[in-house]
């Protein structure tokens, strides 16, 4: 969805849209972020504004994704909901001088033409919504790097082999609660 700079007014103006998530899906493939997807396409509501020569866009994205965890390599399904405030200010030539941002320069975008993708916000957004690891549950035990078994499903008889004998010595360490 595009929408032209010249319609942009410096009172706020809600918009609520559909966001369909092929073209998310494309991206993420692309990345080979294959522990990601989204199922059905994504409720964005969000309000802009003109500041000056500076738009400001704010709003909410929910959704719903469908990630593969790190640790049992399970599908789940998971809820997206993103908040997030971007200020677009006219591109100016850059110069060539380091700088250093501060914590609101982070959330700022430069624009140059005369329609603004929020499509493109929208997908920068939800990525950045995504978990950096994937966990179907905070407690996941992964699976038994022996056998494969699902240790969330269950047990399995194999015993840890320790590889390095610098560290076999920690087999004999007993906790409080084995005593």
């Amino acid at each position: 969805m595009k929408i032209a700079i010249d319609d942009i007014k410096a009172s706020p103006t809600e918009l609520q849209f559909v966001e369909e998530v092929s073209e998310l899906n494309r991206i993420l493939a692309e990345r080979n972020e294959a522990e990601y997807r989204l199922p059905s396409p994504l409720q964005v509501s969000l309000l802009h504004f003109r500041s000056g020569a500076d738009l400001i866009f704010s709003g909410t994205i929910q959704g719903e994704f469908v990630g593969t965890c790190s640790r049992c390599v399970e599908e789940y399904p998971a809820p997206l909901q993103r908040e997030f405030s971007v200020t677009l200010s006219p591109q100016f030539h850059a110069t060539q001088r380091e700088v250093e941002l501060s914590a609101d320069e982070l959330s700022a975008g430069v624009y140059s033409e005369e329609h603004i993708d929020l499509s493109a916000l929208v997908d920068e957004e939800t990525l950045l919504a995504l978990p950096s690891q994937p966990l179907c549950q905070p407690n996941c035990r992964g699976l038994c790097g022996q056998c494969g078994t699902n240790l969330n499903v269950e047990s399995c008889a194999c015993r840890p082999l320790w590889r390095d004998p610098r560290l076999a010595v920690l087999s004999t360490l007993r906790l409080p609660s084995q005593r």
